[in-house]
């Protein structure tokens, strides 16, 4: 009986790897691909700007009901509805060039894509087991970047023009299907009440808000704006988009190694310890920007040590929450994340403003600084030396 438990646990798991990537993939295959139209087609940098803006926009919205939605539907129809939701709605953007339609598409996109992956992170965390936690997280969040790194890729060999990219786009998100037909009708059973409200978990759960919020604002503002960054301090245009290549291959390559730490060593000295790397990493970071010897290898640690942030934050929330509470936990998580995405392109581009040219490194390495001291305090009320 418990062999077969077994079996099914790393089946499900399987499956929620499998499909989250495929999503990823999808997702940053039509983000990019979206923004490059309005562009060729006359939009100014505000309005593809604003469109860029959903996607954080939608976990903002749809985060807070999630756990309700679940409870009354069950999780089996959810994942299904949301994924039918995000195939036709990314098939869509194909069928007109009218923006208003392009916004409302994005919209259900965003809507959808938040639902399966909070419903996805929940699962994942109630089946994984305590003793290989950290790896099996650490295995999640390295797909997923990977997918997010190779949707861009598929640019390059689809073309922006035409209706195939979109179609190509769908198809993809729509083979996560295959990976919950694997699990057959064995959903999670999502629904327990929770004992709290979502937006009491900032105040329950400080380190785990925090360490959402930082790596949000990394996806959202660091990558987007090295490229920027590195030309601005004297890189060629060509080096400077490989400086965010590899800071995506320190996301993927570092998550198993942080994973490990975390199963064999107190999780919060581990997430403390990537916090440190991330101010280290944000300071030195002026100091080589041009010695590529040092560069690179920087770029690595650094990425993988603040992505590492929040795969550990990843980890203590399903050690500490169960039930009814993991849900209303990963929905919290996904609406901070929105917070964090929303807000953060606009405070470092800001910064680079104000501070030439280092505002944005400066401005992250504030807000790891923050995250930190927030770790550090959770270390010492938990009286741990």
């Amino acid at each position: 009986m418990a062999e077969a438990a077994l079996v099914d646990n790393r089946r499900a798991l399987i499956a929620v790897i499998a499909a989250v990537t495929a999503m990823a993939v999808s997702l940053s295959l039509s983000i990019p691909l979206v923004s490059l139209l309005m562009e060729k087609r006359g939009y100014g940098s505000d309005v593809i700007g604003l469109m860029g803006a959903l996607p954080a926009l939608s976990f903002l919205l749809a985060s807070p009901v999630v756990p309700a939605c679940t409870r009354a539907l069950g999780s089996g129809k959810m994942l299904w509805g949301a994924l039918l939701l995000a195939a036709a709605s990314i098939w869509a953007l194909s069928l007109s060039d009218n923006i208003y339609f392009w916004f409302f598409l994005r919209l259900m996109i965003g809507l959808s894509m938040a639902v399966l992956f909070l419903i996805s992170e929940t699962w994942l965390n109630k089946i994984a087991r305590e003793k290989t936690r950290g790896r099996t997280i650490a295995i999640y969040v390295s797909s997923m970047t990977l997918g997010f790194a190779f949707g861009p890729v598929l640019i390059n060999f689809l073309g922006a023009e035409g209706s195939l990219p979109f179609i190509v786009s769908s198809l993809i998100v729509l083979s996560a299907g295959f990976a919950f037909l694997i699990v057959g009708d064995q959903f999670p059973d999502l629904g327990e009440k929770s004992s709290y409200s979502i937006f009491s978990f900032i105040k329950i759960a400080p380190m785990i808000s925090a360490a959402t919020i930082l790596v949000a604002f990394f996806d959202g503002s660091v990558l987007t704006l090295l490229p920027v960054y590195g030309v601005k301090n004297g890189q060629a245009l060509e080096m400077a988009v490989l400086m965010t290549s590899a800071l995506l291959a320190g996301n993927i390559l570092l998550q198993l190694p942080i994973g490990w730490l975390a199963d064999r060593f107190d999780r919060t000295k581990v997430i403390l310890g990537c916090g440190i790397v991330g101010v280290l990493g944000a300071l030195i970071l002026p100091f080589v920007v041009l010695e590529p010897y040092l560069l690179w290898p920087l770029l690595v640690i650094w990425g993988g040590g603040v992505v590492g942030t929040y795969t550990i934050a990843l980890v203590v929330m399903g050690q500490v929450f169960k039930g009814g509470d993991l849900i209303t936990a990963t929905a919290a998580v996904g609406m901070l994340w929105g917070l964090g995405s929303l807000f953060g392109p606009v405070l470092a581009g800001v910064a680079m403003e104000i501070v030439k040219p280092h505002g944005m490194p400066l401005t992250f390495a504030v807000a790891c600084t923050i995250f930190v001291l927030i770790a550090a305090l959770s270390l010492r009320r938990a009286g741990k030396p």
